[in-house]
C-alpha cells in the first residue's frame, strides 16, 4: 500500500512538473518579446517604448509591480499618454528581462540600480516616473538616489513601508533556496494558472500589429517556473528593504503623487500611500473610493492628467 501511495505521489509530481513546462513553452510562444533590449551589467533588460507622431510633451517611465510585467501599466495608461514618449520596463527576471544577478537581484535596491543603468542609456532626459505596487518601492529608491533625473514621482498602490503581517505561504516557499525551484514547478505554476484564470489567455498575441499600448496576452508570462520563484524572492526581500528606506522619504526632492484605492487589501493605503504622502515634503494623496489594488485601471485619465501637470510644471520651472 505504501509503495502504491509513493508511486502515485511521484506520478502526480511528474505530471504537474510536465504541465508547468508545457505551460511555459506555450505562453512564451504566444507572447514573444514585443519591445527592445538594453544591455546592463550582468545581462539585458527588456522594455517597450511608445512615441507620438510629433514632438513629445515629455517622457514617462513605467515600472510594474509583482506578478506582472511592463504590459500592465502600458495597456492601462498608454492610451492617455499618447502625446508623450512612454518607456515601460520589465523588472529583472520578469517579462522578458533577464534576472541579471541571481538571487541577489531580489533586493529592490539592486533592481532600481539596474533600471537606472538602462534608463541612463535609453532615456537620458528627465522624466516622470510611475511605479505600481512593488514597483513603487523601486521608483522611490530611484527618486532618492537620482532626484535630478525626475520631474515627478507617481506611486500607484505602492509599497512604501514595512508591514507587520507575514508573507504569503506560497511566496515564502517559492523563495526558499532548495525547495523553491521544485515547488515553483510542481505547485507554483498550476496555482498561478488557477488564480489567473482564462483572462490572459483570451487576449491574443495578434495585438502585435495593434497600437503600441494595446494589450496582448503578456499577463500570462507569469506562468513560468522561474518567474514564480522570482516573485517569491522579491516579496521576501521587500519588507527589510522598505524598513531601511522609509526613514529617507523626507529627503524626496520632487513632487510626489500617491494614488491608492481605499478598498486595497493587498497594499493597504493606511500603511503605505498615506504614510509616504505625509512624509515626503511635496507629496499629496488621492484615495479612490471603492477601488482596490489597481488604481491605474480605475482612474487612468486622472493619473495621466497628474503626470501632465508634473511634466509641465518641471518645464516651466526656472
Amino acid at each position: 500500500m505504501l509503495r502504491f501511495v509513493l508511486v502515485a505521489i511521484l506520478l502526480v509530481t511528474l505530471g504537474l512538473a510536465l504541465f508547468s513546462e508545457v505551460t511555459r513553452a506555450r505562453v512564451e510562444a504566444r507572447n514573444p518579446p514585443r519591445g527592445e533590449f538594453v544591455a546592463v551589467e550582468g545581462g539585458r533588460l527588456h522594455y517597450r517604448e511608445c512615441r507620438p507622431a510629433g514632438e513629445p510633451r515629455g517622457t514617462v517611465v513605467l515600472i510594474h509591480g509583482a506578478h506582472s510585467n511592463h504590459a500592465d501599466l502600458l495597456a492601462a495608461l498608454g492610451p492617455y499618454l499618447s502625446d508623450y514618449r512612454v518607456v515601460a520596463l520589465d523588472r529583472p527576471g520578469h517579462g522578458w528581462s533577464e534576472r541579471l544577478g541571481g538571487r541577489a537581484m531580489a533586493d529592490p535596491g539592486r533592481q532600481a540600480q539596474a533600471l537606472l543603468q538602462a534608463l541612463d542609456r535609453i532615456a537620458p532626459e528627465r522624466f516622470v516616473l510611475v511605479g505600481h505596487s512593488l514597483g513603487g518601492a523601486l521608483s522611490s529608491r530611484i527618486a532618492l538616489e537620482r532626484p535630478e533625473r525626475l520631474q515627478g514621482l507617481v506611486l500607484l498602490g505602492a509599497l512604501s513601508h514595512p508591514w507587520s503581517g507575514g508573507i504569503a505561504w506560497s511566496q515564502r516557499i517559492a523563495a526558499a533556496p532548495w525547495i523553491g525551484p521544485l515547488f515553483s514547478r510542481v505547485v507554483g505554476v498550476p496555482l498561478a494558472r488557477y488564480r489567473l484564470g482564462d483572462a490572459a489567455a483570451s487576449l491574443s498575441a495578434s495585438a502585435r500589429q495593434a497600437p503600441c499600448h494595446a494589450p496582448a496576452g503578456e499577463a500570462e508570462l507569469v506562468l513560468r517556473p522561474d518567474v514564480v520563484g522570482f516573485n517569491g524572492q522579491d516579496m521576501v526581500a521587500a519588507r527589510d528593504f522598505l524598513a531601511a528606506q522609509a526613514p529617507r522619504y523626507p529627503d524626496l526632492k520632487m513632487p510626489v503623487l500617491a494614488v491608492a484605492g481605499d478598498a486595497d487589501t493587498i497594499v493597504p493605503p493606511a500603511i503605505h500611500s498615506s504614510a509616504i504622502a505625509r512624509e515626503a515634503p511635496q507629496a499629496r494623496l488621492v484615495l479612490l473610493p471603492g477601488v482596490g489594488h489597481m488604481p491605474h485601471q480605475a482612474a487612468p485619465e486622472m493619473i495621466a492628467k497628474a503626470i501632465g501637470e508634473m511634466s509641465g510644471a518641471a518645464r516651466d520651472r526656472p
